[in-house]
């Protein structure tokens, strides 16, 4: 009997009789890569472990004819969540960079201990002094502006989003946040974020560098509202008067819906989408 069990080997158990609930007891220890002495002895400490309820977490039955075992598992058992190296590491990316998760760590003796164990193993110098102090203050699940150049882009966009979580993909670590303003989820590159922002700031800077835009125009079809927020507009028979965080903003949705609004002010909007439009047509040669 072993002395000492593998947690990893645990997990790994369970992750298969969750998929499968019968199994042949040759294949089971073949995908594990143990002997068949060393897979009922990890059976009877698993069925040693009950659910929160008091009921157990896996009971098994063993067909000594054909060689299978049944395996009656608890609904409780699929909350149990396994999380890859990517995942670990937004963790550890968290706990270094963003103010409120550092509080956690001197304040939380378990949270600073695993993050001691895990944050050697991972080389932090991805936080590019770039974007030093971007995830200061950004509070996760609340309202936050953001700052992002777009790929493609040189200019800065502002967002109102609400961060979910991060995750990474072949172009490197991801935020995933809601756009409060269009209510649909988005992705946004974390190099490409120049600075995150309070409310409180983000008015303040408003104020002082006057980059709110104002535009009244008509509409033919009223989806176009869906793209702005409630707050940030008036109606008045087909007349909106609509504020947008700046002038990059307040263009993208002009071209965005150029075909159902007439533009009455500001000028330069008008003005903005007449060049794109010539410079477009000069390009397809029209």
């Amino acid at each position: 009997m072993p002395k000492k069990i593998d947690l990893q080997l645990v997990m790994s158990a369970l992750s298969l009789i969750q998929n499968k609930e019968k199994w042949n007891i040759n294949k089971l220890v073949q995908k594990l890569n143990i002997s068949e002495k060393d897979l009922f002895y990890i059976l009877s400490v698993i069925t040693d472990i009950y659910s929160q309820q008091g009921e157990l977490l896996i009971d098994y039955e063993y067909d000594d004819k054909n060689q299978e075992l049944l395996f009656c598992i608890n609904p409780s058992l699929k909350n149990i969540i396994q999380i890859n190296d990517g995942e670990l590491f937004n963790l550890v990316f968290l706990l270094t960079s963003n103010s409120i998760f550092k509080e956690l760590v001197k304040n939380n003796s378990d949270i600073e201990e695993f993050y001691n164990v895990v944050s050697p193993y991972f080389n932090l110098e991805i936080l590019d002094e770039s974007n030093d102090g971007v995830f200061e203050n950004l509070t996760f699940f609340e309202e936050n502006i953001i700052s992002y150049i777009k790929l493609g882009s040189t200019e800065e966009t502002f967002y109102r989003i609400q961060p979910i979580l991060l995750t990474t993909n072949t172009d490197g670590i991801v935020l995933e946040a809601i756009d409060l303003n269009e209510e649909k989820s988005k992705t946004f590159l974390i190099n490409r974020i120049v600075d995150s922002l309070s409310i409180e700031d983000f008015r303040e800077s408003k104020k002082s560098n006057n980059m709110e835009v104002v535009m009244k125009f008509t509409y033919l079809n009223e989806k176009v509202l869906t793209d702005i927020n409630k707050d940030d507009y008036q109606l008045k028979n087909k007349h909106v008067e609509a504020k947008f965080y700046s002038e990059l903003n307040a263009i993208n949705f002009a071209i965005k819906n150029y075909e159902n609004i007439d533009i009455i002010y500001p000028q330069f909007i008008t003005n903005e989408l007449k060049n794109r439009n010539d410079k477009l047509k000069k390009k397809l040669k029209i």
